[in-house]
């Protein structure tokens, strides 16, 4: 058997170990497909094992990295154990690689009885791991399961909520090895790709720490990452973003919905800016289960319905359903009274983003009350046509567009709103009227006797 010698980087030598649940995630240029890419060529030569390299979708055998692997192959020396065929590579009867075999797998194509047919793999990899839908996840998992078989991941970061990034990084199981793995451990790393990513850094830096540094939230046809992460670095993201007992009234806006996820952000005018103190969401609820929960959270914030400014719903909350002969609006009414009922005008989709982007400068978060809501709108983007090179008119629809929609409809209420000082305590001025005695009146009662002709030097 050839012996072979392989370098690898410092921060993936963890990987080295057996593990059920190997991970490592990070910008570009940290060499982890090139690291897994060498794992899978250096294990199917010492001992026959069976590999399925694995993405969410893979239209075609280009979009896999079955060229990878064979530079790799050509880069080990190691052409005389494999047959590289259209959609496997095989080890070579009378080689020591005989009997392993990888193949090229894309998940969408499997559900519960086809995923059977990759019951006998001893290893799962897969590459751009972050787009593994949690579908596709729990498929796989106990799909591989001979004894010995580990799941290895690699990816670039987009969001927490990811379900590869809920898994082994917020959570992750027994017998799991995760590293975080960026350019700056590649010893190798290229000059070409250096200039590359210097330049990015110049240019547009929330994208650049994306693509080189692997931090959260950057995409293609971002609505208002770069507004969040703006908020961020201002330290306008903080557990200092608090309802305060005396300052102005409270709003609370909603997409309200019940099939689709609902978001209620609660927002308090200050001078100068401001406060979005609280995101929630859910599903599964109808108008009045929310009318009941927003009750309860004001209550166990401490809100007296005194300090309730409006709550605000979409214009299609006027709407009745045939399961209901309430609509959401009336609901609503009955709980909090019309005095205390909003809605949102109706608004075409680009004037609410710029709403968004305009009102998101003068907002604090409270970073941990607002975590999801921001995931969210970190998420909020418009989808991408990889044919056309054509963004969507307007955001797409999934689970972040829900924290975006209710978001801007909020923006569009408070943008419109005038925030005014607090009331002062009145203040007692001595006004000298001719012909007549000194005598103590208020800032309101001076006012008055102006107003109804009294003359007077103040």
């Amino acid at each position: 058997m050839t012996s072979l010698e392989v370098l690898v980087p410092r921060a993936l030598s963890p990987l080295l170990s057996p593990a059920r649940y190997k991970g490592a995630w990070g910008g570009r240029g940290g060499a982890k497909s090139h690291f897994f890419a060498e794992q899978v060529v250096i294990r199917c030569y010492r001992k026959a094992t069976r590999v399925v390299c694995i993405r969410e979708v893979q239209n075609s055998i280009r979009d896999s990295v079955r060229q990878l692997l064979i530079d790799k192959i050509r880069k080990l020396g190691l052409e005389w154990a494999f047959d590289v065929l259209e959609a496997e590579i095989r080890g070579r009867v009378g080689t020591p690689a005989e009997g392993s075999l990888i193949v090229f797998r894309g998940m969408q194509s499997y559900n519960a009885a086809n995923i059977k047919s990759l019951e006998g793999f001893h290893v799962a990899w897969i590459e751009e791991a972050q787009t593994l839908s949690q579908y596709s996840l729990d498929l796989l998992r106990p799909t591989i399961r001979s004894d010995g078989s580990e799941l290895w991941f690699s990816w670039n970061p987009r969001f927490k909520t990811d379900p590869v990034d809920q898994f082994l990084r917020r959570n992750p199981p027994p017998n799991s090895v995760v590293v975080q793995v960026n350019w700056s451990d590649n010893p190798w790393f290229p000059v070409e790709l250096k200039t590359e990513m210097e330049h990015d850094f110049e240019t547009d830096p929330d994208k650049a720490e994306h693509v080189w540094n692997g931090a959260y939230g950057a995409t293609q046809g971002a609505v208002l990452n770069k507004w969040v992460n703006k908020a961020r670095k201002a330290g306008r993201v903080t557990n200092s973003a608090v309802y305060d007992p005396q300052g102005a009234p409270i709003r609370i806006v909603s997409d309200i919905g019940y099939r689709d996820t609902t978001v209620w952000w609660f927002w308090q005018p200050k001078l100068g800016g401001i406060t979005v103190f609280k995101c929630i969401f859910g599903n599964g609820m109808d108008a009045e289960d929310w009318a009941d929960e927003i009750a309860k959270v004001l209550t166990t914030m401490g809100v007296s319905m005194d300090m309730l400014g409006k709550i605000w719903l979409p214009h299609d909350a006027r709407v009745k359903t045939f399961q209901s002969k309430y609509s959401s609006l009336e609901r609503f009414i009955a709980k909090y009274g019309m005095a205390k009922m909003g809605i949102v005008p109706m608004s075409k989709k680009h004037d609410q983003i710029e709403a968004a982007r305009y009102m998101i400068d003068q907002c604090e978060f409270h970073e941990t009350d607002c975590s999801d809501g921001l995931d969210g709108l970190d998420a909020w983007h418009f989808e991408f046509n990889e044919e056309t090179q054509i963004f969507s008119k307007e955001p797409e629809h999934d689970w972040s567009s829900h924290f975006g929609d209710s978001f801007a409809y909020a923006c569009q209420v408070m943008q419109g709103l005038k925030v005014d000082p607090k009331p002062e305590e009145p203040r007692n001025l001595v006004i000298q009227a001719e012909g007549t005695s000194k005598s103590t009146l208020t800032m309101d009662d001076a006012w008055t006797t102006q107003t109804t002709g009294t003359s007077g030097r103040i």
